[in-house]
């Protein structure tokens, strides 16, 4: 330092910056699940999400015919919702990562035809059947028989999560949304108490390695009413991406060096 100081023409340069002072990976994390049930007990613990897609020429009716089952998924796209994934400092406990989405699938059936669905715009309870929006249904775990999202939990490994289908309204169903509560101590390195309470502590979010799985079972007739039902096929989908929660101040960060010059025009 004391040669690059005797240096006349370098120059003590004030840089403000954002200090990272802890980092949390969460590799492998399913963002897209829904919660297990064991004879009709929440268990807390994930499995994949279920929904049940409409065969192809297959409507509600007292004595539905079969139509055309899914034979394939892809996920075309996943639509991220502006200004998120976002976070929420709680105290001095954990950092709150939310994170909202829309899946866009292909689905193509046995008889060669081809669909698109958004989810969750796309998803019903059984019982409030639409026909100008249905296209798949959901377990009454997940989206209950008013028509009402029920918030999914995962409480048997820290962190914890939840995951609550957005609505506006019955069959008005906008995103999926995913909530993380990470503790302060699973941060590496760890976290002097004192930088918690500084008041430009900021959470700064990265989403990567985004993959997804889908499983298509078999077909199964859905009751929509007492008197009707339409014939649908079982697909299980699993989301999953490495979420990093990066934890800074703000800081001032001395350096030497020439300043590179920039002149404003008239």
């Amino acid at each position: 330092m004391s040669e690059i100081a005797n240096i006349t023409d370098l120059h003590k340069v004030d840089i403000f910056a954002k200090q990272v002072l802890g980092k949390k990976v969460l590799a492998d994390t399913d963002t897209l699940w829904q919660e297990e049930y064991t004879a009709g007990v929440l268990t807390g613990k994930k499995i994949p999400f279920r929904i049940y897609i409409i065969n192809n020429g297959s409507i509600p009716a007292e004595q539905p015919v079969l139509g055309s089952p899914v034979s394939c998924v892809k996920l075309c796209k996943r639509v991220i919702e502006a200004d998120y994934p976002r976070n929420t400092l709680v105290c001095a406990g954990k950092s709150r990562v939310t994170h909202r989405y829309q899946l866009v699938l292909l689905v193509e059936y046995e008889n060669g035809t081809f669909d698109v669905l958004t989810l969750p715009r796309n998803l019903s309870n059984r019982l409030q059947y639409n026909p100008a929006t249905t296209k798949a249904f959901v377990d009454s775990t997940v989206i209950d028989t008013t028509g009402i999202p029920l918030l999914q939990h995962q409480n048997q490994v820290v962190p914890y999560e939840s995951l609550v289908i957005v609505a506006e309204g019955v069959n008005n169903y906008t995103s999926f949304e995913y909530t993380v509560s990470i503790p302060y101590s699973m941060f590496k390195p760890n976290i002097k108490y004192c930088y918690l309470e500084d008041p430009s502590l900021q959470s700064y979010i990265l989403l990567k390695c985004f993959r997804y799985d889908t499983d298509v079972l078999d077909t199964f007739l859905v009751s929509t009413s007492s008197t009707e039902s339409v014939w649908t096929t079982i697909v299980q989908l699993t989301v999953t991406e490495d979420i990093i929660d990066k934890l800074g101040i703000d800081q001032d960060v001395i350096v030497y060096g020439v300043p590179e010059d920039y002149i404003c025009e008239e």
